[in-house]
């Protein structure tokens, strides 16, 4: 990768000090996280991933808002190249302590992504990054970031429902 890993860069929204709004959630949330209903078919999404996008062993992926990691995982045992990103230090902790090899992660918002041409599927899944914005144009700004980190012909998988952006406004 032509990038740093571990810089953190671009993770605060508003300037220095500020958090994005969710990572207090995931702060709470921590290992929990895992525990939830809609975490246990990790096995049969990347099932589908693999078959829908003709993944292959030694392809680079991204994971865009990966959480705590575990579509990233489950991809790094199958063979990919998997490089996790979130805004979240407590997730980026969490998924780095059980990371397979072929799994790397670090901290960053996706707003900032400054990779270029570097991966050969970018995967945002399960209100990963996308839909999770609040300002005006943020989410068209994470798409551009997205198509930046594919080469090309690379391919996107991504999921835009968002329950947090409902919790956080209703």
């Amino acid at each position: 990768m032509g990038h740093h890993v571990g810089s953190g860069e671009g993770v605060s929204e508003g300037g220095a000090g500020h958090q994005h709004w969710f990572e207090p959630i995931a702060e709470h949330l921590g290992g929990a996280y895992l525990r939830y209903s809609f975490t246990k078919g990790t096995r049969q999404e990347i099932d589908h991933l693999v078959a829908a996008l003709d993944l292959r062993p030694g392809q680079r992926i991204l994971d865009v808002g990966c959480g705590p990691g575990r579509h990233a995982h489950e991809l790094a045992r199958r063979g990919m190249l998997v490089h996790g990103i979130d805004v979240s230090q407590r997730f980026i902790d969490i998924a780095t302590a059980s990371a397979p090899p072929g799994a790397t992660f670090e901290r960053l918002d996706a707003r900032s992504l400054p990779f270029e041409g570097e991966f050969d599927v970018v995967i945002c899944l399960c209100q990963g990054a996308f839909g999770l914005m609040t300002a005006n144009g943020d989410d068209e700004v994470v798409l551009d970031r997205m198509a930046r980190a594919l080469r090309p012909g690379g391919r996107l998988a991504l999921s835009a429902f968002s329950a947090y952006f409902a919790v956080k406004y209703h």
